[in-house]
């Protein structure tokens, strides 16, 4: 098997499954485009995975901005071909999610005529602009993969057109429950007796539109005036930030804390003890689910329905929205206790039987 990832999220999300298949000394190839090395070699470390075998990058700089995909894409692929014959002795690839890397990871799939496994599949906003580009891989990702791992009944219901022509498995839960539930446990008291927000704005559709971008941080201003802000900022919303002359604006905020990367844990950590989340991140849609603490979306669609109505609530931009969530967080909580299922396991039970 081949194992082909680029950023730190699909790291995150494919843990579980590394880790499953290693604990059964099952082999396979880990193959990284590297969008964001400098965090995928700490979680390498964190999570107890191996170096890559194969880096398809090999450069030690993350990618900044979105001028630089062009020349990333096509460096992948040179080097994909470089290492044609290693990668295509293994007859099955795997990839997840919905970014760039998931893309390059079908395209080279199927150029070496290997089946194509999707894990997250079946997630669907229904607008291809929001989120742009997610929602156009995640459609291309399906259409052209061979076995899709759904999260849940939803996602499984929006794939209900390749029943028969593909292999479908519910994994009933995300991946990155494997990863969370290995290492942290939810919040239990009441939200309200945090002192801190925490917020995380990356999506390129909010970084590169600078309307939306500016509403992000009003939304943010606001929010600091009830408590303090622990801003986490990466590199491409810094150079977005300052580009759009909003940086300084957050800076000289005494109530706001900007923070640069945090591993995963001391993150979701964070998250955890904090009185809510300010996000237009997916990721963090499901993960405040898990540790049971609220979170407010700066999207205007959302392609999970994980949490919503609970732990999420999705503003839609609107002022009324915003407001209301400020007004009343601390009922935005899990109605049930959380279940426990083996979405790794599920994938990794699937692909030996196959």
């Amino acid at each position: 098997m081949v194992i082909l990832i680029g950023t730190k999220g699909q790291l995150i999300k494919t843990a579980g499954v590394m880790l499953e298949l290693e604990r059964r000394n099952i082999d396979y190839l880990y193959v990284q485009t590297d969008q964001q090395p400098s965090f995928n070699r700490v979680l390498e470390e964190k999570f107890g995975l191996k170096k890559p075998d194969l880096n398809l990058r090999n450069e030690d700089k993350d990618l900044k901005n979105i001028y630089e995909i062009p020349i990333f894409i096509l460096k992948v692929l040179i080097n994909a071909f470089k290492y044609k014959n290693e990668i295509k002795k293994h007859k099955i690839l795997i990839t997840q999610g919905d970014t760039i890397s998931t893309l390059l990871a079908v395209i080279i799939g199927k150029l070496f005529n290997m089946k194509v496994v999707h894990i997250e599949s079946g997630l669907r906003s229904f607008n291809i602009f929001h989120p742009f580009p997610e929602e156009l891989v995640r459609i291309i990702s399906v259409h052209f993969s061979d076995i899709l791992f759904p999260p849940s009944d939803w996602a499984k219901g929006n794939l209900k057109k390749y029943e028969g022509k593909k292999i479908i498995v519910n994994t009933f839960q995300n991946t990155v429950y494997d990863t969370l539930c290995e290492f942290l446990s939810p919040k239990e008291d009441d939200p309200r007796n945090s002192n801190y927000i925490v917020s995380a704005i990356h999506r390129q559709e909010t970084i590169y539109n600078k309307e939306r971008f500016r509403k992000c941080i009003e939304v943010i201003i606001n929010a600091s005036k009830r408590k303090k802000i622990k801003y986490i900022i990466h590199k491409p919303s810094e150079v977005q930030l300052k580009k759009f002359k909003l940086y300084d604006i957050i800076k000289n905020n005494e109530n706001i804390e900007i923070m640069g990367y945090l591993d995963y844990i001391t993150f979701m950590n964070l998250v955890r003890d904090s009185a809510f989340v300010i996000t237009d991140g997916g990721g963090l849609q499901e993960e405040t689910y898990y540790l049971n603490v609220p979170c407010l979306l700066l999207r205007e669609r959302t392609e999970r329905e994980v949490g919503l109505g609970e732990t999420a609530f999705l503003s839609e931009f609107k002022d009324e929205k915003i407001n209301y969530f400020f007004e009343n967080y601390y009922n935005f909580r899990r109605r049930n206790e959380f279940k426990r299922y083996y979405p790794s396991k599920i994938i990794v039970d699937t692909l030996i039987s196959i």
